[in-house]
């Protein structure tokens, strides 16, 4: 990748996404290949190839994805490369978009028995626009709310409208358990259509009965019987404190919990 050149570098003009590789295997492939040709079309479409630039895409994807093997964390980024300070207009082709893979070895350990605690804070503000299944690459506004809302015992923070409605946090969508019912926050601007939330959200009811979007205030969540995060990296994570308060989790929380990780076959 050549900074000196590189959009994606220099003003986090990407789009992305992160998987994970289980047995040589891309876990949900299907849901992510459709969000990331729906980020690339937005961003830098319409494409030169007309209705074939999704299959072109595909196989350049696939192709790249079937040298992979093992257990693996992988990141896709498709990226505009350009001479520096020029940025050209007009139709373009798909093949023009560089494609970057990062690799990581997944492990485990790292997450196994691991709850997160959140730090409440005020979203990243986006246009009314954008759209819910965009994932770009830039992450400054992000890192910076990091690193001034942070704690030492934090591991994460929690976005929440000036309304205290809950969000997502910046590397997961939340589910809450209360008076027997799992909701999540409706996607939008401010709410990713995480691919491991839209499983839960096609599976759930299996287990817990009834799955809905629904907007949840702070002082609501504190109450829950339950809570927890999902993406495609950890799949399915307990949240155990939000600010200074724990979150109580029920013997019947617990239990439907384990269970989804079964049958999500996490």
């Amino acid at each position: 990748m050549n900074e000196s050149v590189n959009r994606a570098f220099m003003y986090g003009e990407s789009v992305f996404t992160t998987m994970r590789l289980v047995d040589g295997k891309v876990r949900h492939w299907e849901h992510h290949f459709d969000r990331l040709k729906k980020s690339a079309e937005f961003v830098y479409g319409p494409f030169k190839e007309g209705d074939n630039w999704q299959d072109i895409l595909r196989d350049r994807l696939e192709t790249r994805l079937n040298t992979e093997d093992g257990d693996k964390v992988i990141r896709l980024t498709l990226y505009r490369e350009q001479i520096r300070g020029l940025h050209h207009h007009g139709i373009i082709s798909i093949m023009d978009l560089r494609l970057h893979v990062d690799i990581s070895s997944f492990d485990p350990m790292r997450f196994e028995g691991k709850t997160f605690r959140l730090r409440s804070v005020p979203p990243i503000s986006r246009p009314a626009w954008w759209p819910s299944f965009l994932k770009a690459g830039n992450y400054l506004e992000t890192i910076l709310s990091q690193k001034k809302h942070l704690g030492p015992d934090d591991d994460d923070i929690l976005f929440v409208s000036h309304d205290e409605t809950i969000l997502e946090s910046s590397v997961a969508n939340i589910f809450i358990y209360r008076k027997g019912k799992l909701s999540t926050p409706p996607a939008g601007r401010s709410v990713l259509e995480g691919v491991m939330r839209k499983k839960v959200l096609e599976s759930g009811g299996t287990v817990f009965g009834e799955v809905s979007e629904c907007d949840t205030n702070l002082k609501e969540i504190l109450k829950a019987e339950g809570v927890f995060g999902t993406n495609s990296v950890r799949g399915l994570f307990l949240i155990s404190r939000i600010d200074d308060h724990d979150i109580s989790m029920t013997e019947d929380f617990s239990e439907k919990f384990e269970a989804l990780k079964r049958v999500l076959d996490l």
